[in-house]
């Protein structure tokens, strides 16, 4: 899943697409399939850069409005037999953008998810409806939903046992994730950035992982 022009980005060989579906559509695949997105306002739309390397990489993504699979939030998994659970979390950086990584486990296939911008490193909780606090590194800020346990006992699965926050590089696109919550088979992680940033969402298979690239470039 390229993300530059010129030449090949370092993102690992373990991470091929198998199925993309995204609030704004990512570089071309040979092994993804990608669905049409709605159009981003103009002001929302990434324009080129040039890389410290010399390299100029390729626009993808949105600011705009919030992104969602097809099914959210009729398609959470949530049923012991069909369900999916968190096993860890990482950041890595890349020469056209940041990518942020949850890995699960478990029978179900792609749950629901969406991810929602935001101009500010904080914003309401769902459930309380306060905001969250601390607040985010960065000064923007994603906040990602995705229809999987991190508690596993209501599902007779292990419980979340990867890192709780990971921090980023500070000169990077990324600069925290933070699991912020679970609840009924619904797991909310918040993505702090250094500003808002065009964004892309992939969910891959073996092992299934939710992937969230945030343009660097």
């Amino acid at each position: 899943m390229s993300g530059c022009t010129g030449g090949t980005p370092t993102a690992p060989s373990t991470e091929p697409p198998a199925i993309v579906t995204s609030g704004a559509a990512p570089s071309a695949s040979p092994t993804g399939t990608s669905a049409t997105p709605a159009a981003p306002s103009a002001s929302a739309t990434a324009s080129s850069e040039a890389t410290p390397s010399g390299r100029t990489c390729e626009p993808f993504g949105s600011t705009g409005p919030s992104a969602s699979s097809t099914d959210w939030p009729s398609d959470l998994r949530t049923a012991p037999g069909d369900a999916l659970w968190g096993v860890t979390m990482r950041i890595g950086r890349h020469e056209c953008y940041d990518r942020w990584v949850l890995e699960l486990d478990g029978p179900g296939a792609m749950p629901g998810w969406s991810v929602t911008p935001y101009a500010a490193s904080t914003f309401a909780l769902d459930g309380s409806g306060e905001d969250l606090a601390p607040a985010l590194a960065g000064s923007a800020s994603l906040d990602i939903a995705i229809g999987a346990w991190v508690d596993g006992e209501a599902i007779d699965a292990p419980s979340y046992a990867g890192p709780r926050q990971v921090l980023g590089a500070p000169e990077g696109a990324i600069r925290e994730a933070r699991l912020l919550s679970g609840f009924e088979g619904i797991t909310h992680v918040g993505l702090g950035l250094d500003r808002a940033r065009p964004y892309r969402v992939t969910w891959l298979t073996s092992p299934p992982r939710l992937v969230v690239d945030v343009a660097s470039g």
